[in-house]
């Protein structure tokens, strides 16, 4: 039964390429016996059905791990590499909160094959940004704790981590009629300019800010914050997020 299985399997693939390769040359012979005028009409059906497609897949993903690793980098390295050779459309926008255990410079043990090696937190962080292409956006944040929910367990209870390793992503496309536009300040380049330019001031279609705060227990960091959160009072936008450890992400023009 098994063997059977698995000879079809590879025919059918085939029949499904072979259908695919020469869809293009059957519409093409069908749009020639209609007329010109209804062409335009035709083109936009097509779009439209296009569209549609598309909007299926606009959808978020996310991956989650946690445990001791197996390798010399954290175990979500290896997961989130894997997981995103899976995703049908590649992310425009990645949101990653890892322990910061990993990333805040202090080494630590673990144990392959009875002999114990160190780590140091660089590899950990260049590793993440390395596995998404350059045009993709990535905040990627340390906190202590982390608090997931299961790779592909929609329904499933959320778990905690104090310690060990764990981290998730969510990897969102371009989605139609959604525009994400990452941004980072500090005491030096905060200003109600730079928030407009980021569109956190007048914007009418500001919905959502998600803001992380670092480092917010040195001096001037109640006051920094207030920058921030006094001219978002004015809009109707939902403002969500929390303190952390710090930031990992590549350094990119915002």
């Amino acid at each position: 039964m098994s063997e059977s299985l698995d000879f079809c399997e590879p025919f059918q693939d085939s029949k499904a390429a072979y259908v695919l390769s020469n869809v293009a040359e059957v519409v093409e012979r069908v749009l020639m016996f209609i007329p010109t005028k209804s062409l335009l009409q035709v083109a936009r059906l097509w779009r439209n059905c296009a569209r549609r497609v598309l909007r299926t897949q606009q959808h978020l993903t996310w991956v989650s791990a946690s445990g001791p690793s197996t390798t010399e980098l954290h175990s979500f390295c290896s997961i989130l590499a894997e997981e995103v050779e899976k995703v049908f459309l590649l992310p425009k926008t990645v949101l990653m909160m890892v322990d910061c255990e990993a990333l805040t410079g202090q080494a630590y043990c673990y144990e392959q094959s009875k002999a114990k090696k160190s780590r140091q937190c660089m590899s950990t962080a260049e590793e993440l940004n390395q596995i998404f292409p350059k045009g993709c956006d990535i905040v990627g944040i340390a906190t202590p704790g982390i608090v997931l929910t299961p790779t592909g367990s929609w329904t499933g209870a959320p778990k905690e981590y104090q310690e060990g390793e764990a981290g998730f992503a969510v990897m969102l496309p371009n989605t139609d009629g959604v525009h994400i536009k990452p941004f980072h300040f500090c005491k030096k380049t905060i200003s109600l300019s730079a928030m407009k330019e980021a569109g956190l001031v007048d914007n009418p279609e500001l919905r959502v800010v998600v803001m992380f705060i670092y480092e917010a227990y040195k001096s001037g960091g109640a006051r920094f914050l207030s920058q921030i959160l006094e001219p978002l009072t004015n809009s109707k936008a939902l403002i969500a997020g929390g303190l952390v450890e710090g930031v990992f992400s590549p350094h990119r023009d915002w």
